[in-house]
């Protein structure tokens, strides 16, 4: 995207320093997650502001990056805070800072913990995942992920500890 005098300026009065977390947080219009986002002039399409904040400040931004943040406050477009990652990147980011959506915390989940830790004592008790899959209402590959830990890791080291 070519910066011009006019989307800068716009940025810049629509940001507010928030002195507690050192943040600048933007006041105008968000998008889905509450990211801040800017019409860029002349055209129909919008910009998340955190990445003109990037582009204003420290460059272009390569193709398939994501300009991530330190601080993880989505309305956070201080240049500080941001830094680039990979798709990858950002989703290990995320883990790390336990901000992604495991278990009850993603509203389409269909299980709840109590659940997935009665899935694993019917797979112990040697029903197949097949049968389990029909009583929840899942896929059978679904319940292998949450037999193996890679879904519902939380309750998986509940009960399968170190």
């Amino acid at each position: 995207m070519k910066l011009n005098l006019e989307i800068v300026v716009r940025f810049h009065e629509k940001w507010e320093f928030q002195r507690d977390t050192k943040c600048w947080i933007w006041t105008a219009s968000t998008a889905g997650k509450g990211y801040g986002q800017i019409k860029i002039p002349g055209t129909r399409k919008q910009i998340y502001a955190h990445r003109l904040s990037y582009l204003i400040h420290c460059g272009e931004i390569p193709k398939g990056m994501h300009v991530c943040r330190v601080c993880d406050t989505p309305k956070c477009v201080k240049p500080t805070h941001l830094f680039l990652g990979s798709c990858e990147e950002n989703l290990q980011d995320m883990k790390v800072k336990d901000r992604h959506l495991k278990g009850v915390k993603n509203k389409r989940a269909k299980l709840t913990d109590e659940k997935v830790m009665r899935i694993h004592s019917l797979s112990k008790e040697g029903l197949s995942q097949g049968k389990i899959a029909e009583i929840f209402q899942i896929s059978q590959g679904q319940v292998w992920r949450i037999l193996k830990g890679k879904r519902w890791e939380h309750i998986y080291c509940e009960i399968y500890p170190g």
